[in-house]
């Protein structure tokens, strides 16, 4: 992953782009003279069509128009995300609920879970990084909330990050694993390739749109 560049607490860095203007002129004064050497060194008994060259020009014309195009949406996408990098250093110890990784050997923190309806039994499943399942324990298919770990349910994993989601079954039918939210409190926002990412504690980082809720801090 490339260097990420720290927002919250420090000035917003940006690296600007070499402008494509410059290099544009060159390159047309280039073409200009490559054009002028051809017309002055084409057989005059066999001279070349104008529309050959009124072709080029417009060819040449299209690729400058779409340089300067790219040029414009990059300098609107940066200035995009900054802003909403900016708008998500407000969220600096705050809670956020999102369905990314969730630590053990950390704070407890408190899960949101949905079984779906007619379900007759269901499981909260536990993940590596990798995908491959670390852990599983069944839970009441009225299940809505429990707090990560409790006993039973998590607490012999080794410490790290985990994905989390419920599996559920009715007879033979098996349902669409559904994701598992919780909250996880912002300790940083940074500027990366997709955009703001919010750091949560343990390390854990997420994109700023994968927010589902953001609540002040319980008070313990």
């Amino acid at each position: 992953m490339d260097a990420l560049t720290p927002i919250a607490g420090t000035a917003v860095a940006s690296a600007t782009p070499p402008s494509s203007a410059a290099k544009i002129a060159s390159d047309f004064d280039t073409f200009l003279t490559l054009l002028t050497a051809q017309i002055r060194n084409q057989d005059p008994l066999e001279p070349a069509d104008s529309t050959a060259y009124t072709a080029q020009l417009a060819t040449f014309s299209n690729v400058e128009q779409a340089v300067q195009t790219n040029e414009l949406l990059t300098t609107m996408i940066g200035r995009l995300d900054q802003g909403q990098a900016s708008t998500a250093a407000s969220w600096i110890g705050l809670d956020v609920r999102h369905a990314g990784p969730v630590m053990v050997g950390g704070t407890p923190t408190d899960l949101t879970i949905s079984v779906p309806p007619g379900a007759d039994r269901a499981a909260l499943v536990a993940s590596l990084p990798d995908g491959s399942e670390a852990g599983r324990w069944p839970i009441p298919t009225d299940t809505t909330a429990l707090t990560w770990p409790v006993p039973g349910r998590g607490e012999t994993l080794p410490n790290g990050a985990y994905r989390l989601h419920v599996e559920s079954s009715a007879g033979e039918q098996v349902n669409v694993a559904m994701p598992v939210s919780h909250y996880g409190r912002v300790e940083e926002v940074v500027l990366g390739p997709s955009g703001a990412e919010l750091v949560l504690d343990g390390g854990i980082r997420l994109p700023a749109s994968s927010m589902e809720a953001i609540r002040r801090p319980q008070a313990g």
